[in-house]
């Protein structure tokens, strides 16, 4: 795990780019500095119930405007506070936290494979890819509207494939069905998304004998590995997903569980 640190940082931007999902710019020059694709924070709002905090992944960060962007889905009281806050606030982080995605040496060739708000981390992801001059395609998986689209385009050279769970925009199915009926070959896949899509990306990678990593998504308490709230099983044992993940190699996770 790199070095982390608790600070206050100052909201740039807080705004919902799509129904219940928002996107939120923080000025953290000494995290973006430190990230690296995979990792998260811990935010914390300190105002009653709402003591614990909130565990989001890193979408992207800006070295010179010295910010991280941060994408989060309303999914309780905790998240439905942080969409209220406005630009010019302050907020306390802790970050970056957890283990993040690491490239092969000799992955000339990738696939990034995203569902719904297991997307934005893998943003960052393909722009640390691209500047380190790795192709890749991108398989990006939603329930209705597609987000970070356009975004992906704007660093992709490769393929970007899109599914949607209504049928809307893209193949109408699941994400790794377009995947699977492709076939193709890849030195490497990263995935992050609901654990029934990581399942299936996880089979596909063994049986095509692909190296695979998975950011997993568990609920947290503390981020620091002192509740042992967020386990997964690996091999034989329980390992903490804020500390020993949240980015593990598929082959070792015990999906049964």
């Amino acid at each position: 795990m790199r070095e982390m640190q608790l600070t206050k940082t100052l909201i740039f931007s807080n705004e919902e780019i799509a129904y219940n999902i928002f996107s939120m710019t923080l000025h953290a020059p000494e995290i973006a500095q430190k990230a690296v694709a995979g990792q998260f924070v811990m935010l914390y709002l300190d105002r009653g119930e709402l003591l614990l905090p909130r565990p989001i992944s890193i979408c992207d960060t800006d070295l010179t405007a010295g910010t991280i962007e941060l994408m989060y889905y309303i999914a309780g009281k905790g998240t439905a506070q942080l969409s209220k806050l406005g630009k010019g606030e302050e907020i306390q982080i802790l970050a970056p936290l957890g283990n993040g995605f690491t490239l092969a040496p000799d992955s000339s060739r990738v696939a990034i494979v995203g569902g719904g708000i297991g997307i934005p981390p893998l943003f960052f992801l393909a722009k640390t890819l691209a500047r380190s001059g790795v192709e890749f395609d991108v398989f990006l998986g939603f329930r209705s509207t597609p987000i970070l689209v356009e975004k992906f385009k704007a660093i992709t050279k490769g393929n970007i494939y899109i599914s949607t769970e209504d049928g809307s925009v893209g193949h109408h199915g699941r994400v790794d069905e377009i995947l699977y009926a492709l076939n193709e070959s890849y030195a490497q896949i990263f995935s992050c998304g609901p654990v029934p899509m990581l399942r299936a990306i996880a089979k596909l990678a063994k049986h095509a004998a692909t190296p695979c990593q998975v950011s997993m998504e568990e609920r947290m308490a503390c981020g620091l590995g002192t509740c042992v709230g967020c386990v997964v099983k690996v091999g034989g044992s329980y390992v903490r997903v804020c500390c020993e993940g949240p980015v593990f190699c598929a082959e070792g996770i015990n999906w049964e569980e």
